[in-house]
Order: C-alpha cells, then structure tokens, then sequence
C-alpha cells in the first residue's frame, strides 16, 4: 500500500511539475507571453504491464496565473485539488479529509531550464526538469497538451480544452483553505 502511495504521489508531483513548467514558460516570447492560463484537463495514464494496457483517466479544470501558481481542480474519478504557490505543493483529498504538504525542491530554476528548452518543432518544445523529459505541444501559439514518462515507464497526457489566456483569474483561488476539519501531512 506504501509503494501504491509513492506511486501515486509521484505523478502528482510530477503533474505538478509540468505545471509549473507551463506556468513559467508560459511567460516566453514564443507562447505570445501568457500571463494566465485556465481550461478543461483530461490526464490519461498509459500504463504498459505484462503485454497489456491499462488507463486511468482523470478530468477537471486547470488554473494557471504567472509566475507559478497552479490549481488543478479534479472531478472525475474522484475529487481532489492540487495547489502550487511559493514552493509548496498541497494535494487535497476531501473525501479522505486530508491534504498532503509537500516542499518542492529548492534547486530547480525552471527559468533557466526553460530558456534552454528546445524548440523541436513549429508547435512541439521540450523540456528536462529534474532529470524528467516533458514535451508541450501548441496549437495556435498556445499549450494543448503535456506529455511525459515516469519512473515506472508509464505514458501520462495531459489534454487541454476550452482554454482562457490571460483572462482574469483572482489570486485567492490558489490559497489553501479547506472547509472542514483535515488531517495533515507533511512529506
């Protein structure tokens, strides 16, 4: 249950990652300098065992707003939120009635990462963040999907639909504030 816990963890940080990602290369010349971003996610995860597939697809509503503030707002399967502000990733469980603290490291220039991504194509960069390959694809000068890896050799996507740029998104949104009782933990 520990290893299916680390597992897991690990893609939302990772998720988290690319997010941040987003929300910091959104402010390149080359994505017309998005200041903020929100749409409809669907996260799919391929996962390849013993010559079969298997998928988990997740659903919910990403909001973006530069530098580095990220809301993932799921709803399907099961609800949950991740938050990402000041180098602190918050994953919010409430059916579990937790919320898991986790620091995010302090080395990670994502500026200087981020310039140094290359261009692959017209509408494909990539990018490597802490040893992690991701690849954003834009459709009109504008992010639609994030693809990555993980350690466990599974394919994660993630589909951007209805997208905003730069339209209004309130800072408060991406404050933490559940509305009962939680656990907390901090990893």
């Amino acid at each position: 249950m520990y290893k299916l816990f680390q597992f897991y963890l690990e893609i939302l940080f990772k998720s988290g990652i690319a997010m941040l990602f987003f929300a910091t290369f959104a402010n390149a010349q080359s994505l017309k300098e998005i200041q903020s971003f929100s749409a409809d996610f669907t996260q799919t995860l391929y996962s390849f065992e013993e010559n079969a597939q298997n998928q988990i697809v997740y659903k919910g509503k990403i909001q973006a707003l530069a530098p580095a503030s990220v809301r993932w707002s799921y709803t399907s399967p099961i609800p949950k939120e991740i938050f990402i502000q000041e180098g602190t990733m918050i994953i919010y469980e409430p059916k579990l009635k937790q919320a898991i603290f986790t620091r995010l490291q302090k080395n990670m220039n994502l500026l200087y990462l981020l310039q140094n991504a290359q261009k692959i194509t017209e509408n494909h960069y990539e990018a490597v963040i802490l040893k992690q390959k991701y690849d954003l694809y834009l459709e009109n000068g504008i992010p639609k999907q994030i693809s990555f890896k993980d350690s466990l050799n599974n394919k994660i996507e993630i589909l951007f639909e209805n997208i905003k740029v730069n339209s209004t998104i309130e800072s408060h949104i991406f404050d933490f504030q559940p509305k009962s009782e939680i656990d907390i933990i901090y990893n």
